[in-house]
């Protein structure tokens, strides 16, 4: 939602196939993604996959 764009607009933006209604559910929690589909996520929004899990660096 920060980055203004729909589930639709960050599957065009991501590389590979992947079917939109795949992130509907990862964004409602119904399913776990790969660390790859993560991957391809923080590309897409231009962010780093770290910031993408919200992992904080005490965490690490």
């Amino acid at each position: 939602m920060q980055k203004g764009i729909s589930q639709a607009d960050l599957v065009g933006r991501m590389e590979g196939n992947i079917d939109p209604t795949n992130i509907s559910r990862i964004e409602a929690g119904r399913t776990n993604p790969t660390v790859i589909t993560l991957y391809r996520i923080a590309e897409a929004l231009e962010i780093k996959l770290v910031d993408l899990l919200n992992i904080e660096a005490s965490e690490r």
